[in-house]
């Protein structure tokens, strides 16, 4: 066996940073560090009254050195970008980097996020020739917002020359709150109730803030649709300097190869809690289909598009079936007849889920945007639960459909006759879940890491 010394960027340790970037990264660092690799986490982290930036020891968990840059760049987060130009600021002084590199020797880098670090960064391994590999969690560098999606919450296509990007940043976070929620102070307190409670009403005050270009003179502000083109061509310079893309989905697959010609492979994510779980259940026909979603009720989670497809049923009264909604911070007022099916139950832990898939007999992943992944997909799978899924969802690579679950475009009448051919028929769901238990299963997190030690060996050149 041959052992790797690995440095890992990503956005920092749980409980601080959450989320399945967060998860995956640690898992798999975990993991790496159980086959008894050199492990090393690169994280940004505050910011002082310095302009300086300087890499410290931040903590040493076990095997782990976890080492933070103070002053690095904003991080964004899903909040947006006000300010380009802070964004894509030279770091100070100019070769931290590369004396950073030189000093822990990795054989080679795996990025989470392109946020929070540097473009001298990137300079510093290659002109050190240390291979750079990245996995594509989210799609910041391409669109400021993370997630592709405008401001109407629709899948973007065009940036239109950075025009768009200023209506969809105008309610970004300020530099002044960003740096607060990168302080040690906020890591503290950050699941405080107060803390939560201001968090959760800046949020709503941003959805209800208008959506109105930002004009100056009765035009749109050319200067800054210019800034925003300058941003990306920011980070596009940053991937053109990764060696290899490890694409946790086609989906992401699809999307980078619009705007880049590069080299990687698609391989599904997992992480340490998913383990095989599976069991035959049995589908009753006398009883209420038990459909279950999982997530906030955003459009961009698909919950309005779920909600419209079951009111078509209700129109046809077809009343066979109770929807369980779980992960909302919040409840959308329902109709009268829709409260006698749809059920809000809240946030969840993640040690809820053997029950709340017990009383699962179809998931739905009705996501209109291009979700990179989706591992409440590949965790209901792991219970042997059969998953309805968009084909905008990058967990649909794990399906196959018809099979194991059913691939649906994301159009409230087609997701509508496919629940109604479930609830007429329980043995399409029971041949699905007799499918699933029979079939090999190889998405745990060992084998994943496995995976991923023989790509790194395959980007360094080193034969297993």
């Amino acid at each position: 066996m041959i052992l790797m010394k690995i440095l890992h960027y990503s956005l920092g340790l749980p409980p601080y940073r959450t989320g399945g970037l967060a998860k995956y990264s640690i898992d798999l660092i975990n993991s790496q560090l159980q086959a008894n690799h050199e492990v090393f986490l690169l994280f940004p982290g505050h910011f002082n009254i310095t302009k300086k930036t300087l890499i410290r020891l931040e903590s040493e968990i076990q095997e782990l050195k976890v080492f933070e840059i103070v002053n690095p760049l904003p991080i964004s987060l899903l909040g947006g970008i006000g300010d380009p130009i802070r964004f894509m600021k030279s770091v100070y002084p100019k070769d931290i980097y590369h004396s950073f590199l030189s000093n822990v020797k990795p054989d080679i880098i795996h990025i989470h996020t392109l946020m929070g670090i540097h473009k001298e960064f990137f300079m510093a391994a290659k002109e050190l020739n240390i291979k750079l590999v990245f996995t594509t969690h989210d799609y910041y560098g391409i669109c400021p917002k993370v997630n592709l999606l405008d401001y109407n919450e629709d899948v973007c296509i065009d940036n239109d020359n950075g025009k768009k990007c200023i209506i969809c940043n105008q309610n970004a976070y300020s530099l002044p709150l960003i740096y607060l929620m990168q302080s040690k102070t906020y890591r503290m307190f950050k699941d405080n109730e107060l803390i939560k409670k201001m968090r959760k009403r800046k949020n709503e005050a941003i959805k209800e803030q208008s959506t109105n270009t930002i004009q100056k003179d009765g035009k749109i502000d050319s200067v800054l649709a210019n800034k925003f083109n300058n941003l990306r061509d920011y980070y596009f310079e940053i991937f053109h300097l990764i060696d290899y893309f490890h694409f946790n989905s086609e989906n992401t697959k699809n999307e980078f190869e619009k705007y880049f010609d590069i080299k990687g492979a698609v391989l599904p994510v997992s992480h340490s809690d998913i383990t095989d779980n599976r069991e035959n259940k049995f589908y009753n026909e006398n009883k209420p289909l038990k459909i279950s979603f999982l997530g906030p009720l955003d459009k961009y989670k698909g919950f309005p598009l779920l909600r419209e497809s079951l009111n078509r049923l209700l129109s046809r009264g077809q009343m066979n079936w109770e929807l369980n909604v779980y992960g909302n911070s919040m409840e959308l007022a329902l109709e009268k007849i829709e409260k006698e099916h749809i059920f809000y139950h809240g946030r969840y832990q993640h040690t809820e889920l053997k029950n709340i898939f017990a009383n699962t007999d179809i998931l739905i992943v009705p996501s209109v945007w291009k979700e990179t992944f989706g591992f409440i997909g590949l965790e209901a799978l792991a219970f042997g639960v059969p998953v309805i899924v968009s084909n905008n969802v990058g967990f649909k690579d794990v399906i196959q459909d018809g099979k194991t679950g059913i691939i649906f475009n994301p159009e409230s009448k087609e997701l509508s006759s496919l629940i109604e051919s479930l609830i007429r028929d329980r043995k399409i769901l029971q041949s699905m879940n007799q499918n699933i238990c029979n079939e090999d299963f190889p998405y745990t997190l060992e084998k994943h890491a496995k995976d991923i030690e023989s790509l790194y060996k395959e980007v360094i050149g080193v034969l297993a």
